[in-house]
Order: structure tokens, then sequence, then C-alpha cells
């Protein structure tokens, strides 16, 4: 991109720093000195949470300063790349605009604006937890969440959310000695968010491993996969041993899947029973109205400890009933197959409201954006957890475009992000009407 854009350099130098979940305390500290250079008071609670504070707030913008880090690098490096004069990817990890350009533009508008809050939430990523840990008052009576994804929607709900825990631990196997052992690892599957994407049946790395050894019915030695809770999985491996006449299988598997000769293994596990979980959980949507999701699952994580299996599922709903329905079922089914079964993180949807916030917002992306459509998103966005915590306050949640979050192929189109600064600073310069 040619032409000077602050946002974006701002964005860029935000690229810098490691921030993943659980890891971010480099770019806390950033943006605690970026906010005090311009002018803003700052409190901070137990969870890392930032309340950045500048006059008589009458408008608070909040974004999360964590991201979901896919990639290879151990020290979380991200490094940006134009894939062309439209989009900006990374390489060899996802890109972290969800949601690194929000944070730009709200360190920007702590600089340029009075009477204004910005709110920094901390580990969003791994189940809302800053929003959910909040200990710090707000006093704005509108809140703009900027963790949005897409300039044509201004987003007036979204989906509840939680993770359904299931563990079990498996009888020892011995392996026969005419057994063959091999490693099984997947590639070139793309990955996804497991919300605004779950509609795309996009494959899932660990369910079509699981396909596989299955069919295979071999003597799973490990199985693990997956990177974050909320992202569809990239990344799974099997290790199995196998009969000849089933190892002659193996040749038939695309080439999505790298197969590798292992040396003879002692021991596995009787794991059908997981394999039964796994295949037997509803995974993608679930229920949906015409084409949009109301409720849906996404098995994220599957860990390994010696015999014993863990994964994670996360499900969304944008309706409570059916996100309670679909727990209970789960449930049953896991505790059918003698799985420990825990829900964690749970939050409520967030539902419609009418009021000043909405009318001003949309008549002024009517102006900027004739494409622009009020909608309902499949996604979990902190507005849910905040409305709970101040009931009289107004939201709203808008952002620029981001395709892909959540992967290796997540992309900023940069049009967009100048489209949502100049939204914002619109908004923000309306500071005397609220």
């Amino acid at each position: 991109m040619k032409e000077s854009f602050e946002p974006l350099e701002l964005f860029l130098e935000i690229c810098k720093i490691p921030h993943p979940s659980k890891n971010c305390s480099k770019l806390k500290e950033w943006i605690i000195t970026k906010a005090k250079e311009n002018g803003a008071t700052i409190k901070e609670d137990k969870a890392g949470n930032l309340l950045c504070t500048k006059g008589n707030p009458k408008i608070c913008l909040q974004g999360h300063y964590d991201m979901v880090y896919v990639g290879e690098s151990k020290d979380f490096k991200v490094q940006p790349k134009f894939l062309d004069s439209k989009w900006l990817g990374a390489l060899d990890s996802s890109l972290g605009a969800d949601n690194g350009a929000a944070l730009a533009c709200m360190i920007l508008a702590l600089r340029d604006f009075d009477n204004i809050e910005c709110l920094f939430t901390n580990d969003e990523e791994v189940g809302m937890i800053g929003a959910n840990h909040l200990e710090l008052e707000i006093h704005s009576p509108y809140i703009i969440n900027c963790d949005s994804e897409d300039i044509d929607e201004v987003i007036y709900s979204c989906a509840g959310g939680y993770d359904l825990k299931a563990k079990k631990g498996f009888e020892i196997l011995a392996i026969p000695k005419d057994y063959k052992c091999f490693e099984i690892k997947t590639q070139n599957f793309k990955g996804g968010h497991s919300g605004i994407e779950i509609h795309k049946n996009i494959p899932n790395a660990i369910l079509e491993l699981a396909k596989i050894a299955r069919d295979l019915e071999g003597i799973i030695i490990e199985f693990w996969g997956g990177e974050k809770r909320n992202s569809i999985p990239v990344n799974a491996t099997l290790k199995i041993a196998l009969k000849d006449s089933q190892a002659i299988k193996l040749e038939s598997l695309s080439e999505n899947f790298v197969i590798t000769p292992l040396k003879q293994t002692k021991y596995g596990y009787a794991c059908k029973d997981l394999l039964t979980a796994i295949l037997g959980l509803e995974n993608g949507v679930i229920k949906a109205k015409g084409n949009s999701p109301l409720l849906s699952s996404n098995l994220g994580i599957l860990k390994q400890d010696n015999e014993s299996f863990i994964f994670y599922a996360m499900g969304r709903g944008n309706q409570e009933d059916l996100m309670q329905k679909n727990i209970a079922l789960s449930q049953t089914f896991l505790n059918s197959l003698n799985f420990e079964v825990n829900v964690l993180d749970y939050y409520a949807p967030w539902t419609k409201e009418e009021g000043k916030l909405l009318e001003l917002v949309w008549d002024i992306y009517q102006k900027h954006n004739k494409n622009a459509e009020l909608k309902s998103i499949h996604a979990g966005l902190e507005c849910g957890i905040l409305k709970q915590k101040f009931p009289k306050a107004e939201f709203i949640s808008i952002g620029p475009t981001i395709l892909h979050p959540h992967s290796l192929n997540e992309k900023l189109d940069l049009e967009s992000f100048k489209k949502f600064w100049v939204i914002l600073q619109e908004i923000l310069q309306k500071n005397y009407n609220f």
C-alpha cells in the first residue's frame, strides 16, 4: 500500500509485538504507553483489562488485545505481507487483524478525541476471560464494540457460547508383534473461525483423522490435534498400529495426509469409545434459519495425557434455549460413554436492542456504505457479557472486513480499514449529540 494511512502504520507496529492469548503482557505495556502519550488516564484490573479515559466520557470503544495465533513460530511472530494493493495477510501465520486493526484505531481515537473511554479487554479469544472478569466501571452510556469483521454489517446481536470439556481414561492394549505402526498427519487443511465460518463446511482435521482411525480398526497409540478452541482445526496427528490388511488402506488416503512408518511400539489404547464420542457429537451447523446458523458446535482441541484423552467442543447459539438443550443432549451422550463432562466459559447471547446509538451509527453507515445491513451474527462478541454488567448502556458492533480470521489465510481488506476509520471518526465527532 503506497499511500500513508496512519491506522495501518500503527497496526503494522502492533504486529511486531507477540500477543497470543495468555501471553499479551508486551502488547499491554505498549497500549499503556501509547494511551499515556495521548493524555489518557489508565486503570487496570486483575484480569489485565485496561480502561483508558479522557475527559467526561460519553462514548466507549471496546476491543480485545489478544489474538488467535495459528502458525509454527514458537515466539509467535507475525510477518505481515501485502498480498496485493487490496489485501494484507501474513507469512505462515494468522495476521491478528482480529482485533489488532481496531486497537490501532482506538489508540488514535484517544489521541484525537476528548470525552471518550477505550476499554481494552484481555484474553477474549480463550473464553471471553477479560469481559467475564471485568472489574472496571464503564461510565459511558454508549459502547461500541470494534470486533465485527465485515464493513458491510452493523451488528446488533450475536451468539452466546460455551466450551464442553470431555475426559476419559482408556484401557492399555499390548500391540501384537506382527502389527506395523504409522504416523498420519494432516496437511493443507484451511481452518477458519468456528463462528462466522462454521456454515462453510470446512473440513475439521481432528474429525477427518478420527474417521480414518475408525475405518482402519487399528490400535491407537497417540492422537491429538487442533490449535485454538474457537478455530476449526488445521493440524492433527494420529499414531496407530495396523495389521498388514489394514495398512494397505493407507495407500488410498488423499494428499491431505502425510504417512510415516514408525518403529514397533509395545502398547496402545482401546479407544473405540473415544472415536464414538468424537464422531457422535454433532459438529458444524446444528440448527439454522435460512442461511443463518442459530446453533453450532466445533470440536477444536484434542489432547492426550498417557491413557487419558481430553477434547473440547465449542458450542454457539443465538438463542439461549437452543444452547441449553444442546448442552443437555451432549452431556447425556458423553456420560453414556463414561466420559467426565464439564461446561466451561458459558456466556449468554446478546439480543437486539433499539436505541439512540443504533440509530446514529446506522445513519452514518448508510451515508458511507450503501451496501450496509443491520445483522445478527453467529460469533461471540463481548457485548453479551458486558450488557449483563452494564444493563443501562446501549451497544453496537462494527469493524473492517477480515476474511478467514483464526487461520493461516486471515487477511484484512485495506479499503474497508480506511472506511472503518472514517466512519468511526464521524461517530466520535457526534459526541455532542450524546
